[in-house]
């Protein structure tokens, strides 16, 4: 069975895609004091779905707790969270944003809609819902892809 020739094409743009992006979130988190991708996504679950476990933010990130603790006990240096024990069960522990953490997460977020809101200036808003759209498509296709071949 032939391979549609698209599919080769999206894969090569998601390879660069990721390039350009490192590159540029590398050196405008530099200059404008944006946090890390690490912190950014933590807060991010933190912050939609209220102090959690390590467990659940690991989950919510598809990534392995251990990596998570790493992350979550620098962000505890640098202030952006607290960590306490589980009221119910206190071998859990919770972690909950700081005020601080929360401030950083919102300048973050209003940096990287304004690059991106430079970089879609010319797109239609038609052009940027169907990109939104096929994003958010192609990053729970990715995920379903990853359940069911891990391991």
């Amino acid at each position: 069975m032939a391979q549609d020739p698209s599919v080769s094409t999206i894969e090569a743009e998601v390879a660069m895609l990721l390039r350009l992006s490192e590159r540029n979130r590398r050196s405008s988190a530099r200059r404008q004091g944006e946090i890390d991708r690490s912190a950014y996504l933590v807060l991010g679950v933190l912050t939609s779905q209220g102090p959690c476990s390590v467990n659940t933010i690991a989950d919510a990130l598809r990534l392995d707790p251990s990596t998570v603790t790493r992350q979550v006990l620098a962000m505890e240096r640098a202030g952006q969270v607290s960590r306490s024990a589980d009221t119910v069960d206190r071998r859990v522990t919770v972690v909950s944003p700081t005020e601080s953490g929360v401030h950083a997460l919102e300048r973050s977020r209003e940096i990287r809609a304004g690059i991106y809101s430079e970089i879609l200036a010319a797109w239609t808003p038609e052009e940027r819902a169907a990109l939104a759209t096929g994003l958010h498509r192609l990053n729970l296709d990715l995920d379903d892809w990853g359940r069911q071949h891990a391991g």
